[in-house]
């Protein structure tokens, strides 16, 4: 799991698309539900790459996080999966809510009109919605799910040398990113830094940053 910092451009678009994959896949892992055992294990395994300046980034922060707490990890499972309730389900008023439509609308309400377009977008792009109706379309980890169908979809295009469905896929990819994503995406990874004293989730949503950064500079 070594390129999952991917701060620094690969070598060809290829390669930076498969680093994409593997960031997309962890971040939709981490903020779709609790935290369990596989996952941390596999995060406090991340080999990280020191060149490439992940030493002082958010993907350390979780890395380190599970490493300190390897010895009690059952236990630290559990105060995780509170935490991660507290942050994003409630019971009430969660500090961190994670569906797009509430930073995006005016009344800050879920499930507008903005959950609706992000729906749209999903099935212009040909994506079969696993969760519908069982979680709101704009939630981060569905949003994240979508760009990794996007990210997969248009290295496997290129590898098969169909280059201008590649360009297709990028533009669906570039306009959500653009016109979507990164309007709300930070001020949602914000509160989860301004809401937590846990190293994990703070790692969590300063790597999500990082992506953010990421894709911004580079459209």
């Amino acid at each position: 799991m070594s390129g999952l910092c991917f701060m620094e451009k690969g070598k060809t678009m290829k390669d930076d698309l498969k680093a994409e994959l593997l960031v997309l896949n962890l971040l939709r892992q981490v903020f779709l539900k609790e935290p369990d055992r596989k996952l941390l294990e596999g995060i406090g395994k991340i080999d990280l790459n020191s060149e490439e300046g992940a030493e002082r980034g958010g993907l350390k922060g979780m890395r380190d996080s599970v490493q300190l707490n390897e010895i009690r990890l059952d236990e630290w499972t559990h105060q995780l999966s509170l935490e991660f309730a507290r942050l994003f389900i409630g019971p009430a008023h969660p500090p961190a809510i994670p569906f797009a439509s509430f930073y995006l609308s005016e009344t800050h309400s879920l499930m507008t009109e903005e959950t609706m377009a992000v729906r749209k977008q999903y099935l212009e792009a040909g994506l079969a919605l696993k969760n519908l109706y069982q979680m709101p379309d704009d939630h981060i980890a569905i949003e994240l799910d979508f760009l990794y169908y996007l990210t997969e979809r248009i290295l496997e295009l290129l590898e098969n040398g169909e280059n201008t469905e590649a360009e297709m896929y990028l533009k669906l990819r570039h306009d959500f990113l653009m016109d979507h994503f990164v309007l709300w995406v930070p001020t949602f990874a914000n509160r989860v830094l301004e809401f937590t004293s846990d190293d994990y989730f703070k790692g969590a949503a300063s790597f999500l940053l990082e992506m953010v950064k990421y894709y911004a500079q580079e459209n």
